[in-house]
């Protein structure tokens, strides 16, 4: 009989589905899109009842595809973008729609909880300031606006303990994901009433589940959802993965040596660290717990990736070449890039067509264009600019790149050969890429593959099923280039910051 493990993995924009072998080999890979409803400005949702089908489609597509029954499959693990809400009944039954981790209506909560003083006292507990779509900001917005729907609510939780919920009938949530929400105590690894009674939510410390740790069993498939899905009945399913635990786990990254570099809609970049800062006037970085115990996970990020790219060849290179597949124009943009001279190139693209990671009224720009520039010159200046902006996270990790060994390098920029070296250019730095073309579902897998006793820890799951792609070294004679240009990247930072900060009234 075949042995797999399986991965969940709800993302804001994808669900996906993947079967692993216990060599890290990537079976099959099913995937769906749901829309995103948004019935408000900054408002982004979707119906909980969807997304529930729509994991059951992607785990009875992936078992297909494998060629396998339920019973080949011997544990789920899960993994989901984190913070946003669900919010269930005493039944299960959803009280309103999820809330997506792109959501922005309780944005006037975080300067509230800033100004009054609360995001200081908790600081020390949370390590975290506050950000808009964390619950400790949609639990007061509902209190404020939708008081019905908590008194209705007798659960919160995010996106993997809703799905675990519905294949195990069992109520919890996991450490990573529940410290990335400001509501948990990162020393005590639980939810703390202090917190609650700082933000003026006390009566919601009452929808909080049970706290499991990533790799302890949450609960084993029921017979309900064995039918639905194709999995077997009492199949075990893990606590699992904020994602981005789940990608740096299925990186290999086991100590603060290596440098993590997920470059795909977002730009996240994060490293282990032992200490944790927690002087709210020192705070530079968001700091959860990690899923390797002792550490904590450092992050900085933004949406200022590959999605950029995406735009460009959507609106300049499709529109003329209709039928063309995608990836066909990927490879063309590679070889484009790669016989453009970037020392005879001095434009600078800013990656801020979705998102800033300066000014949050800061948008994408182009700088030092002139006549003299084609198509080709404006083409590389973005593939440099999302490998600056990369760099520009690493930066503000406040950590030399010197202390690494490696960086492991994944998501769409991973696929280019390409940007790869690019990236070990501008970092001057080894970069390291990864086979599996789904991380955090391959996280997700492993952890449930310690959780049910076929690895004996995450440092045999990670021998056994990561799986390190190409090596890419950095040619020193690029490095003074890419200094001088990333420190003009930088400047146009500032003036854009400078272009959006409105004039005092004299």
């Amino acid at each position: 009989m075949s042995r797999y493990l399986m991965g969940i993995d709800n993302g804001g924009s994808e669900i996906k589905c993947a079967v692993f072998d216990l060599e890290g080999r990537e079976i099959s890979v099913a995937a769906c899109r749901l829309p995103i409803s948004i019935p408000a400005p900054g408002y982004t949702e979707r119906n909980t009842l969807e997304v529930w089908t729509a994991n059951v489609a992607v785990i009875r597509e992936a078992l297909e595809k494998a060629g396998a029954c339920g019973k080949d499959i011997l544990a789920v693990g899960l993994t989901g973008y984190g913070n946003g809400l669900c919010l269930v009944d005493e039944n299960g039954e959803p009280t309103y729609n999820c809330i997506i981790s792109t959501d922005n209506r309780a944005a006037a909560y975080c300067d509230r909880f800033a100004e009054n003083g609360a995001e200081r006292e908790i600081y020390p507990m949370t390590c975290q300031t506050i950000w808009s779509a964390q619950p400790a900001a949609l639990l007061p917005w509902f209190k404020e606006h939708q008081p019905s729907v908590l008194e209705k609510s007798a659960h919160c939780l995010s996106i993997k303990d809703y799905i675990r919920f519905r294949l195990t009938g069992e109520y919890a949530c996991e450490v990573t994901d529940a410290s990335s929400g400001c509501l948990l105590n990162l020393h005590t690894r639980q939810f703390d009433p202090n917190i609650f009674k700082a933000l003026g939510i006390e009566d919601c410390l009452r929808l909080m589940p049970p706290c499991l740790e990533s790799t302890a069993i949450s609960g084993y498939v029921t017979a309900q959802a064995a039918a639905a899905t194709g999995l077997a009945e009492g199949t075990p399913v893990a606590g699992g993965y904020f994602d981005i635990d789940a990608g740096a786990l299925a990186s290999g990254v086991l100590d603060d040596s290596v440098l993590c570099l997920i470059a795909g809609t977002w730009s996240i970049n994060e490293y282990l660290k032992k200490n944790v800062n927690t002087d709210y006037e020192k705070n530079a970085n968001t700091v959860t717990l990690s899923f390797l115990p002792g550490y904590f996970l450092v992050e900085d990020s933004s949406p200022t990736s590959a999605s950029n790219f995406d735009w460009f060849v959507e609106k300049f290179l499709e529109p003329d070449r209709p039928g063309v597949p995608r990836k066909q124009l990927y490879q063309e943009c590679d070889t484009l890039v790669e016989k453009t001279d970037p020392f005879d190139n001095d434009i600078i693209f800013v990656p801020y067509l979705f998102s800033s990671a300066t000014n949050p009224d800061a948008k994408g720009a182009f700088l030092n264009l002139t006549s003299y520039h084609d198509r080709n010159h404006i083409l590389q200046a973005v593939y440099e600019g999302v490998v600056f902006s990369t760099m520009f996270h690493v930066k503000s990790l406040q950590r030399p790149v010197s202390d690494y060994r490696v960086a492991r390098l994944s998501g769409g920029v991973a696929k280019s050969r390409v940007w790869a070296q690019m990236m070990a250019d501008v970092l001057q730095m080894p970069v390291e890429t990864l086979k599996s073309s789904q991380l955090s579902a391959q996280g997700a897998a492993m952890g449930a593959g310690v959780a049910c006793g076929v690895f004996g820890s995450l440092e045999d799951a990670v021998e056994h099923m990561v799986q390190v792609g190409e090596l890419f070294c950095p040619r020193p004679e690029y490095s003074r280039h890419y200094a001088k240009k990333f420190a003009m990247f930088e400047r146009a930072l500032m003036a854009l910051d400078l272009f959006h900060t409105p004039k005092k009234e004299e």
